[in-house]
């Protein structure tokens, strides 16, 4: 009205000569003084007889920058950008005390009777886990099998848990797009395969005052690594010190115990680092400094703040943030360290598939016995020439999580990427065939399969950002994606399932044919 007209940029609503913030945006005004005088603009804007000096009929300073929200509905947008209940911070990002995060939506706190609840349900299938494989291993060492039935089962249980931390990961590193709400709920409980206590029990719901933040969530990941290795090594030790006090057995009764007692301790101890090691990933990554975002207040700002993508009450590069990033690089060490271990392990392991040449190999390998026991499910179902593909399955899981979440932005161009390399994955392990079992590469490459059809769900699905229009039967469209992808996805699980019930009819049947 008092001078030229400018473009609506994305974020705002503009009408009435004016411009407003958007739902789903998020700004922040340099001070106060400048919200005020932009106030006062538009009411002189509005007024039927507005004055006319040169500072009612202007705004001097630049509008601030719309910043889209993580979640749409946590931002009611307007003039003073206030967040939704139980959101905070910048881009109200921030869950406020009484909430806890999932999947970038704050939800209330459960009660503690629920928390406690939870972490009994983990501790009793835990529990579980180690006492059949306790009972496997022993049953195995008097049948005198090479091949233990736990190894078997942790060897195909190991392709349905990276399936749905994938799937997790996806979603969680596509966090922009709105996903049909039958694949967050998979995500949801996806959760759980993370193995992250404060995800699926949050502490701090216990105590009002208590923040978790992204470092402490890396932390309780590395203090759960550590734990899980240091019980291993008190459990092994406890038992050795009881079989030797054991007057009863023989000498090489004992050695026999104590080797046995090893090789579960090893299998057990692997396998849960195996299983945090891509939650593990994501949380060094999400600390690391490319992993930051820079909020600037508006395009004039000379003062511009960085926070992390995943937590944006945490702010990079100050006093604060420099020393805890040492916990990151730590972790990473830990990253490289532990692929590297195994590929060397699994190297050895490769070299004693050939028969001994001479004693000293013999007594090398018999030194390894029980540490290849315990790696025994990363390589028990490949095929003696591709002993080393359940590394490129890590590397591919590591990527396709991980790496987005160092690179990713909120555009399709980085979900086209992601489908590019799974397809490209798919393509080359249905050509090398790596697994020996048939039904273990239908059930791989049926994981890998769905991974694929979830990502071009994702690629057609909306992004807020793009403000392409909604389509013109939209239940009819999220009818269909909820079929798709719930068939999808529960297909990866209902493989196992129905190999397991049809082999069980047949046991049943056979005795009278």
């Amino acid at each position: 009205m008092f001078e030229e007209c400018y473009k609506c940029e994305q974020g705002l609503e503009c009408k009435y000569d004016y411009a407003t913030l958007k739902y789903g945006y998020w700004w922040k005004w340099r001070n106060e003084s400048h919200k005020h005088r932009y106030v006062d603009f538009l009411n002189n804007l509005l007024a039927p007889f507005p004055a006319l000096i040169e500072d009612d009929v202007e705004y001097p300073y630049p509008i601030p920058t719309p910043f889209r929200c993580l979640t749409e509905e946590s931002c009611k947008g307007g003039l003073d950008s206030e967040c939704a209940k139980g959101y905070e911070g910048p881009l109200c990002g921030v869950c406020s005390s009484g909430y806890y995060k999932q999947l970038q939506t704050c939800k209330r706190c459960p009660s503690k009777k629920w928390i406690a609840g939870q972490l009994s349900i983990i501790a009793a299938v835990f529990m579980i886990v180690i006492a059949v494989s306790v009972w496997a291993s022993k049953t195995n060492k008097r049948k005198g099998e090479e091949h233990s039935l736990i190894d078997v089962f942790l060897a195909k249980s190991k392709i349905i848990i990276g399936f749905y931390q994938v799937t997790y990961g996806l979603l969680e590193a596509f966090s922009y797009i709105k996903w049909p709400d039958s694949l967050q709920v998979i995500g949801k409980y996806s959760e759980v395969l993370q193995l992250n206590i404060l995800q699926m029990a949050p502490f701090h719901c216990l105590t009002p005052g208590l923040n978790v933040d992204a470092f402490g969530n890396l932390f309780s990941m590395m203090a759960i690594n550590a734990a899980a290795i240091v019980l291993s090594g008190v459990a092994y030790h406890g038992r050795k010190i009881l079989i030797f006090k054991n007057q009863n057995l023989e000498e090489d009764e004992k050695a026999r115990r104590v080797s046995q007692t090893k090789e579960v301790v090893y299998r057990n101890l692997f396998f849960f680092l195996y299983v945090t090691f891509l939650s593990t990933c994501s949380k060094t990554a999400t600390v690391l400094p490319l992993a930051c975002r820079t909020l600037c207040r508006d395009e004039k700002d000379e003062f511009c703040f960085k926070y992390l993508k995943v937590d944006y009450s945490t702010r990079c590069h100050d006093s604060s943030y420099n020393q805890l990033v040492i916990l990151a690089y730590i972790s990473t060490a830990y990253i490289v360290a532990l692929p590297l271990a195994t590929l060397i392990t699994l190297w050895r392991q490769r070299r004693t598939i050939l028969p001994p040449t001479d004693s000293e190999t013999s007594q090398n390998q018999g030194s390894r016995t029980e540490l290849i026991t315990g790696l025994r499910f990363l390589f028990e179902s490949y095929k003696p020439r591709t002993w080393y593909w359940e590394l490129v399955e890590m590397s591919r899981k590591v990527i396709v999580t991980s790496g987005l979440i160092l690179m990713g932005q909120q555009t399709r161009t980085y979900i086209g990427l992601t489908l590019v390399i799974a397809g490209m994955y798919g393509t080359l392990f249905c050509w090398m065939r790596p697994l020996q079992d048939l039904s273990e590469n239908r059930l791989m490459s049926t994981s890998l399969a769905v991974t694929v059809v979830n990502l071009v769900i994702g690629a057609v699905s909306q992004i807020p950002t793009e403000n392409i229009p909604a389509p013109i039967d939209p239940y009819m469209d999220a009818a269909i994606f909820n079929i798709l992808v719930i068939g999808a996805n529960t297909l990866v699980i209902g493989l196992p399932l129905g190999k397991m019930m049809s082999w069980r009819v047949g046991n049943s049947i056979s005795p009278f044919l």
